[in-house]
């Protein structure tokens, strides 16, 4: 038996835009630090009814389903499986052994870190500088991937 608690009807927009969807919200750690920022943001707290944001969260058809810990009470009890059942499970595609089928990686230079380390040629001293082998977010484009596409 699975107990779940009743928050307030969600705005019906989301409901008729999620309807026959999942929608999870995750995030990466801060590596990409736009995404991190944008899950701070006002629309997102007014949407999970809460001033402090736990990610993942689960909606399913514009309705919360939780957190990670609710899901994973969920499915300990096999509930997940039947609220999950309607939707259609898609086939994997063929995943990338280097990126892991996410097209990008942190940037080799830098580490992800966006800046780049060079000696000063006058001093001992290294200054650092902004990486110019990588993006914004401090990653490159998998060229294994992007050699196949």
């Amino acid at each position: 038996m699975c107990v779940m608690n009743r928050l307030p009807d969600p705005p019906q927009s989301y409901q008729e835009k999620e309807a026959g969807k999942l929608v999870m919200y995750t995030t990466n750690l801060g590596v990409i630090r736009d995404t991190y920022h944008k899950c701070q943001k006002a629309e997102f707290r007014e949407r999970t009814q809460s001033s402090v944001i736990n990610v993942p969260l689960v909606y399913k058809e514009g309705v919360l389903l939780g957190d990670a810990e609710k899901l994973e009470k969920l499915n300990e009890t096999g509930e997940l499986r039947r609220l999950l059942k309607p939707f259609k499970r898609s086939e994997p595609e063929v995943e990338c052994k280097k990126c892991g089928g996410y097209r990008m990686l942190p940037c080799g230079v830098c580490n992800g870190s966006k800046k780049s380390s060079h000696r000063n040629n006058f001093t001992l001293d290294f200054i650092a500088l902004k990486c110019m082998n990588c993006d914004e977010a401090g990653l490159v484009k998998c060229d294994s991937c992007n050699n196949n596409h």
